[in-house]
């Protein structure tokens, strides 16, 4: 499916002059929606954060603390400019998921 880009007026008027009920209605499916995504994006972080914690014995927050030693190689300078970024995509995506949670609670388990 194609997305389509509109201006925020132009929204605007559109979301206003539909009912209150659809405009509920669309909010949680499409919040529903965007959580998998968010959902998968989140697994996603966790797993590239664990396997350089892993591959380097520490955590960012440590490796911050002590600083990278001083016989890092530019695979571990890559690695670590790398860690950041999927530092704040798990930060980011669960700061959006969170807000998520009060338009679409996550379904219960079976």
């Amino acid at each position: 499916m194609d997305t389509v880009t509109l201006e925020p007026e132009v929204l605007d008027r559109i979301f206003h002059s539909i009912s209150p009920e659809d405009r509920a209605q669309i909010l949680s499916i499409g919040a529903a929606f965007h959580r998998l995504s968010l959902e998968k994006r989140l697994a996603r972080a966790q797993s590239k954060l664990q396997a350089f914690q892993a591959r380097y014995q520490t955590t960012l927050n440590h490796l911050e603390a002590e600083g990278l030693p001083d016989d890092a190689d530019c695979t571990m300078h890559e690695d670590y400019v790398e860690w950041h970024y999927w530092s704040r995509v798990l930060k980011q995506t669960q700061s959006t998921l969170d807000a998520l949670v009060a338009i679409s609670p996550a379904p219960e388990p079976a």
